[in-house]
């Protein structure tokens, strides 16, 4: 199920800006604090994941922190991989991400408390994954999008 999601403009370094790429954004660095696209570059936020969606004509700008420039580009929201409960996995619902605390395997902690989602967020459930276990419950493996 692939849903519009809304885009936002940045900007990326040019050997990473192409569509499909993600990252964490990090917010400013005091390179940043002089830089003339500023306001373009840090209308993110900070500890979020971020896909790249297209790249937009243009030239290549300056940029202190990436040393062979950076391009605009259009962002969206990337969808985190997370456990919740199975009876809430509905792909294309909404729901308020609850960390779990539960006992997992080594190769699945990576779900327990994922880097991008904080407890509280509102999410939309985009795609539904594996079922595993934890304890003697069982969750679901979910791609969450923070709206």
């Amino acid at each position: 199920m692939k849903e519009e999601q809304v885009q936002k403009i940045t900007v990326a370094g040019e050997r990473f800006a192409k569509p499909g790429e993600e990252f964490f954004f990090v917010g400013e660095m005091p390179e940043c604090r002089k830089c003339r696209f500023r306001g373009t570059c840090l209308n993110l936020e900070p500890g979020r994941k971020y896909r790249i969606e297209s790249v937009r004509e243009g030239h290549l700008m300056e940029c202190a922190l990436h040393d062979g420039g950076v391009l605009a580009v259009h962002v969206t929201p990337a969808p985190i991989k997370a456990l919740v409960d199975p009876k809430k996995a509905v792909a294309g619902s909404t729901v308020v991400y609850e960390p779990v605390a539960a006992p997992v395997s080594e190769e699945d902690e990576k779900y327990l408390a994922p880097e991008g989602l904080v407890k509280g967020d509102r999410c939309r459930i985009v795609d539904i994954g594996d079922t595993i276990k934890a304890g003697n419950r069982s969750y679901r493996i979910v791609s969450l999008v923070v709206l």
